[in-house]
């Protein structure tokens, strides 16, 4: 598990000032859009962490790039992250931004985890499901765990929903234990 303890602090520097703004959804698709041209494994990422080049000339390029095309808000934050060599970790300011305005948005994240891709009509029904449960807007992740068997497991904020097979033959295993004959 990686710590975003720093990029939830960019993060949220970056949200409090778009949303006084009014530039929170044009921020983070241009903050996605800086991740896909400036993230560590992009051209322009693997440029601006050269260390044959000069930080001036750096931001001199990174304001050339991006000053007319982007949000003022979006070049000076990107700008920053440069001069404190924080740039790689923009993929993962740019995830907590999202979970941010989510938040804002009453939008809660939901991650499942199943044994086998699931299948349009599953992932429709569990969705609708989670979303009674919360009674709200879920933005569902889905991804793939062949270890598990069968079943799903599913995490929503500190909540987890697990069905896996492996989970139900383990409380079926404590029961039997337990009953006396």
């Amino acid at each position: 598990m990686r710590d975003t303890t720093v990029a939830a602090r960019y993060a949220k520097a970056l949200f409090l000032v778009a949303e006084k703004r009014g530039e929170t959804a044009r921020a983070l698709e241009e903050l996605k859009g800086g991740v896909a041209v400036l993230g560590p494994s992009a051209r322009g990422g693997r440029f601006l962490a050269s260390p044959v080049v000069r930080l001036a000339d750096k931001r001199t390029v990174l304001e050339r790039a991006l000053g007319t095309r982007a949000l003022r808000l979006v070049v000076v934050f990107l700008d920053l992250l440069l001069r404190k060599k924080r740039l790689p970790e923009l993929p993962t300011i740019a995830d907590e931004f999202e979970a941010l305005v989510e938040h804002s948005l009453g939008i809660r994240r939901a991650q499942v985890v199943s044994a086998v891709p699931l299948v349009p009509a599953e992932r429709e029904r569990l969705h609708r499901a989670l979303e009674h449960t919360v009674g709200g807007n879920v933005k569902l992740d889905a991804t793939v765990d062949p270890d598990l068997i069968g079943g799903a497991l599913v995490r929503i904020g500190d909540r987890v929903i697990d069905r896996t097979v492996r989970s139900l033959l383990d409380s079926m295993s404590r029961q039997l234990h337990e009953v006396s004959v």
